[in-house]
């Protein structure tokens, strides 16, 4: 990628898609090859986040079929958006990993629907219109806003029929608990666990509105993006934080540090028999 750059950057280009042109599919197949193949030897648990391309997919199933203790996970802008993005909304586009052709969105969706990856992610890094619009790429800020546009969008596809209900829940709640150690506290609705409730209305046509988004920075590339279905409530533990769309002010300061409650699977470390402390070990 560097050196891509570089070469990019003496050639004069710095048009959004020469981001894209930097950061080619095979880069991160060969790191989700790498940490696959080093999870397996050594018995890591592992997740890949933020899965942008096709290419990724088949070292992504390899790993699971050989058993190795992998998740992953992939994000709106990569299942919603494709290549025309960079003429359409220009440097406010830039992410990393980058939005990438029709055909691996295409595989994406494929991979959501199958299994191979396990969670929908928001990748939420907000930025200033300032940082996010800007005539050089390479000077423009990776990221945009992420958590207040998930919702709506993705269960504009689940009307859609590209994924059910309990797919949606299944990936944005239950698999990143049991991921990551939260479950059955959080991801599940059972005696015992927190109160954490979204209530949604799946008739309620929406437009992503950059004007309205709650973060610090709300640029978006899906600013205008028209969606039916929403979130009307939200309860953290029980209290309303969000009451008909509107923030509940009253609940400032009822949020809490979420650590891991579960005890995870014990880590079986493989070929240990392999280890320089074992080789040295063995009787010549």
């Amino acid at each position: 990628m560097a050196r891509r750059s570089k070469k990019l950057k003496e050639a004069g280009r710095c048009d959004p898609l020469a981001h894209l042109d930097a950061r080619p599919p095979v880069v991160a197949t060969e790191a989700v090859s790498r940490a696959a193949i080093l999870a397996e030897w050594t018995g890591a648990r592992i997740h890949i986040l933020h899965v942008s391309s096709g290419d990724e997919l088949r070292p992504l199933r390899e790993a699971k079929a050989r058993g190795v203790d992998i998740t992953a996970e992939t994000c709106p802008h990569y299942l919603l958006l494709d290549e025309r993005a960079y003429t359409e909304k220009k440097s406010l586009i830039r992410v990393n990993p980058p939005v990438r052709e029709k055909t691996h969105q295409d595989q994406l969706w494929a991979a959501v629907q199958d299994g191979t990856i396990d969670m929908i992610a928001t990748d939420h890094a907000p930025h200033s219109h300032e940082e996010k619009h800007r005539d050089d790429i390479w000077t423009t800020d990776c990221g945009f806003t992420g958590v207040q546009t998930q919702m709506p969008l993705m269960l504009t596809q689940v009307g859609a029929g590209r994924l059910s209900l309990s797919d949606y829940v299944r990936m944005t709640s239950l698999a990143p608990a049991k991921a990551f150690g939260l479950y059955p506290r959080k991801g599940a609705l059972l005696p015992g666990s927190d109160a954490d409730l979204v209530v949604i209305d799946m008739d309620r046509e929406t437009q992503v509105d950059s004007a309205k988004l709650k973060s610090k920075g709300s640029s978006t590339p899906f600013h205008g993006h028209a969606a039916k279905g929403a979130p009307v409530h939200t309860l953290v533990r029980g209290s309303f934080v969000m009451r008909d769309g509107a923030l509940v002010v009253e609940a400032k300061g009822h949020g809490r540090n979420v650590r891991r409650i579960q005890q995870m699977p014990t880590p079986k470390p493989r070929n240990v028999e392999t280890t320089t402390a074992a080789i040295v070990k063995k009787k010549r």
